[in-house]
């Protein structure tokens, strides 16, 4: 399973998340507290998820793999977010710094 994408849209979507008012009391806290950097961080990560995907499973697969692994990336979040908020929103930095070498390895 390519964890790189699935990590990259979880990054992206708990950086939007982090950017949103209904969030910004709880991710007031680490790195991007300026609530329009996370959002250009979120949509900067989304894209290289879906670009990731692209590379990955070709021109015809891509867009469906991509869809797939981030709404079980979304899903994942929302889950967290209902238990841990404050961790689940700051987990965006380990996600995308587990995703860099997932993707170096799998296009090398």
């Amino acid at each position: 399973m390519p964890l790189e994408i699935a990590c990259l849209g979880y990054a992206g979507l708990a950086s939007l998340a982090r950017g949103s008012q209904r969030h910004r009391h709880i991710a007031s806290r680490g790195p991007l507290t300026s609530p329009r950097l996370a959002k250009i961080t979120g949509w900067a990560l989304l894209a290289a998820s879906c670009i990731a995907a692209f590379i990955r499973f070709g021109q015809f697969q891509g867009g469906v793999a991509w869809l797939g692994l981030l709404s079980l990336s979304g899903l994942v979040l929302v889950l967290a977010m209902s238990r841990w908020p404050d961790r689940a929103l700051q987990a965006w930095l380990p996600a995308m710094l587990l995703a860099v070498p997932l993707a170096l390895s799998a296009w090398l």
